[in-house]
């Protein structure tokens, strides 16, 4: 199961994401990842993977898209707290160059 919550802080929009991020999670997940980013007052997109156990290839997916909208707005997106297995997935997936991540201290 999949749950995320958004909150605001300054100019930042921290999205805080549990469980297993897959296909049937995205649609609605996509949408209010773009409605953030679009806001005029929202300069970081920051995405918290603390209780993230999964995510899949759409799950993946997203996050290019978040990665894309946010350069277009000369925004950030910044992942922390990233779980050995997800980092695992992002390995191999090539991704860790892409995204600023940051180590839980």
């Amino acid at each position: 199961m999949f749950q995320y919550e958004i909150k605001r802080e300054n100019d930042k929009a921290i999205v805080l994401l549990n469980g297993s991020l897959s296909l049937k999670d995205t649609p609605k997940f996509r949408a209010d990842l773009k409605e953030q980013i679009d806001t005029e007052a929202i300069k970081e997109l920051v995405l918290d993977f603390k209780n993230l156990s999964y995510l899949d290839s759409s799950g993946i997916g997203i996050l290019l898209h978040a990665y894309s909208w946010t350069k277009e707005k000369k925004k950030q997106v910044r992942i922390i707290h990233l779980s050995p297995e997800v980092r695992t997935i992002f390995a191999v997936a090539n991704l860790l160059d892409i995204f600023q991540l940051k180590e839980p201290t």
